[in-house]
Order: C-alpha cells, then structure tokens, then sequence
C-alpha cells in the first residue's frame, strides 16, 4: 500500500502495529498522537507525527490533509469517568469522518476528493451472538474447518453475529462504539467510508491480557467468568492489520442506512436485520471456548493450567469493586462493572464469511499456534 496514510490511535496495540505494517509497505504515514504519549515506538519507525488529539480538529486536519486513507483506531476500551467513553468512542469519531468530509469538499471533489475512511469499531458494538434459528442443526455440534461449516455451526444454541444482524450492544463501551459507528455512517455519503469489527484482539504487545498469560504461567490457574464456558471469537494483531488494509484497498463502502433496520412486508415493519453494507467482521475461523484460550497459553508455557470459573455473583461484585477504585484512586481497574457485564453475556462470536468472500482474507493459522508465538514473545521481552 504505497499511499499517503494517516492514522489515529497509533500509540496503541493494534494502531502501532498497523502503522509498523504500513510503512513496511512502504506508504507514507502520519499518526495522531498526544505529545504526553508514549511515542518511541513511532518515532523509530520514521513517521510524521501530529500533534494532538480527537478533540483537535486542527491537528485531525493537518492529518488528513493529502492523505489517501484514514484509519481510525483510536478509542477508549476502558473508563475512569462517567462520560469518557462517550466522548472518545462517539465525538472523536464524529469529529474524524467530518473532517475528513470537510477535507473532500475544500478538495473540490466531494466524495471523490476525500480520503478513504476506515474505522475499526468492536463486536461490543454488535452484541453477542443471537440465538440460532431451528434448522435442523445438532444442539452443540462443533464447527468443521470451511467458513461455511463454521458459519452454519451451533455453538451452544446460538450462531455467529453476521453484518446483516441489526446491531444490540449490552454494555457501556459497547454502547458508545457502535454510536461511534453511526456518527461515521452520517458522512458516508461525503467520504468513503468503512466500518471493521474486530473481536477479541490478542497477539505481541497485548497488555490488556498481560495478566492472563501471567496468572497461567506463574500460578497455574486460568480464570473463565461464569458457570457457562463460553464460546469467544478471535483475532491476531497482524491478521487484523492485513484484513485493515485489504479493506481500505478494495472493500465495500457504507451507506447512511447500512445499519439500519430494514422494513419487511412480511412482518409489516422493522425486522432485526439491516443491509450491513461496508460493515465486515475481522476474526479467525473457528471460536474456541474460553477455558480452550487458557489451556493453549499453558501449552505454550509447559504447564496445564487448572481452569477455575467464578459464579456470576463473583464477577459482579469485582466489577462494583472496580467501579469504586475508579471513583476512590482515580485509575482504571482491569475488570469493571462494563467489562464484569461483558463477560457474563456472551458468546461473542462473529462470521468472518463477508471479509472472506469480499477481500479475500481467510485466516487458517491455528490459533493455538498464534497463540504460542505470542508467549514467545512475551517471553522474550521480559513481560512474563
């Protein structure tokens, strides 16, 4: 991609490694960043740097000024104030795909003189899986290899999420990206717009899972919230990263309407489904259950860590304690009332079928094995 690149949330986990991935490719890219930030890993890269943030109009101008694409990543998973998602994962949105409209238009081009805008949302944002229709399939049959066996599996009475699902998020964070999502959608028809719902993200330079890797390895024990063992989707960083690009190249557009309900005559009103235009999943092929994530890190470690579940009641008095720290000491706990809801609400599983039939990307690495290469690097860098 020998393009013109400009990048939000590059500091992070995913944006980091996406910008490393771009300019490997040998494009020209630029990255928002807060001069308080962290940004070593982006100036060895050798990339432009802009000064600021989402609330920055000037500094999202000067970035997308000349820029071919947009990718838009950055966004709040976690908060310490009431308001914080709403502010970076709704408004900062907002505030990328108009100035990337504006941009068009003082181009003189409209549509066609603004720069492609690709935001990567969540799952969260959809909601979990619905239930599975009855169509003969075996309760509990497990998925065979194809995108198409595993698209059409049962995983504990329900199905993968599909684009065409009308969107029902159940958390907080969840909630504010896919408002995030429809502030987008309303430039769609200014700037070139699509939308990328990655699920559980993992791979080098994943924090937020630190302390899982860590509890495996030094203690034996993997923790699964709930009585249920849930089914969970996934994606590596760089599988992620490839089908970004693969989206910004050749992907479908939005539309204004791509998320909302379509009118049906057979019911004589709004149905639970909508055209999902230029909206794609990013995940592996097959989900895996939750306690399967904890048994392939002790693998890769040399250990069998003992899986222990923790009753619901338990996971929702550590998400109120982590909303009391927040108020108390001012910092973000890693489980929160949010990600406590999250946990116990699954399956969150989505279809990769639409990323593979239209970019082409299919990702047939075990994750097993990926999950391995990321111990490795853990291991090497000293984090575990």
């Amino acid at each position: 991609m020998k393009k013109s690149i400009f990048v939000t949330g590059a500091t992070g986990f995913v944006g980091g490694r996406l910008a490393e991935r771009l300019t490997e490719a040998g494009a020209r890219v630029r990255c928002l960043a807060r001069p308080t930030s962290n940004r070593r890993r982006l100036a060895a890269l050798g990339v432009e740097l802009v000064d600021g943030d989402l609330n920055d109009r000037a500094a999202l101008r000067r970035g997308v000024e000349g820029a071919d694409v947009v990718f838009h990543l950055a966004g709040l998973t976690r908060e310490t104030r009431r308001g914080d998602f709403d502010a970076v994962n709704r408004i900062g949105s907002r505030n990328v795909a108009e100035v990337c409209a504006e941009v068009g238009s003082s181009n003189g081009g409209g549509r066609s003189g603004a720069p492609t805008l690709v935001l990567v949302s969540s799952l969260a944002g959809a909601g979990p899986a619905p239930k599975r229709e009855k169509t003969g399939n075996v309760d509990g049959a497990e998925p065979n290899d194809s995108v198409a066996d595993v698209d059409s599996s049962d995983f504990d009475g329900r199905r993968l999420k599909r684009e065409t699902d009308v969107p029902n998020p159940i958390s907080p964070y969840g909630r504010s990206k896919l408002a995030g999502e429809r502030e987008v959608l309303r430039f769609a028809d200014a700037t070139p717009t699509t939308i990328v719902r990655p699920p559980y993200v993992f791979g080098a330079g994943d924090v937020l899972s630190l302390e899982l890797y860590k509890m495996a390895k030094e203690r034996g024990v993997f923790l699964v919230p709930g009585y249920l063992d849930r089914f969970y989707s996934f994606v590596d960083v760089d599988d992620l990263s490839t089908l970004l690009i693969a989206a910004a190249e050749r992907g479908e557009r939005a539309e204004p309407s791509s998320l909302d309900p379509i009118s049906t005559a057979e019911n004589g009103g709004a149905s639970a489904r909508c055209s999902g235009r230029g909206v794609y999943f990013a995940t592996s092929a097959r989900p895996i259950r939750f306690s399967q994530f904890g048994a392939a890190i002790g693998d890769a470690f040399g250990r069998k860590p003992k899986t222990i579940k923790i009753p619901p009641l338990g996971v929702l008095g550590t998400g109120v304690y982590g909303e009391i720290v927040k108020i108390v000491a001012r910092r973000t706990p890693p489980l929160d009332w949010n990600k406590a809801v999250e946990a116990l609400r699954g399956p969150w599983i989505c279809s990769g079928e639409k990323a593979a039939r239209d970019l082409g990307v299919r990702f047939e690495t075990p994750l097993a094995e990926q999950f391995a290469a990321a111990v490795d690097w853990y291991l090497r860098e000293g984090w575990v």
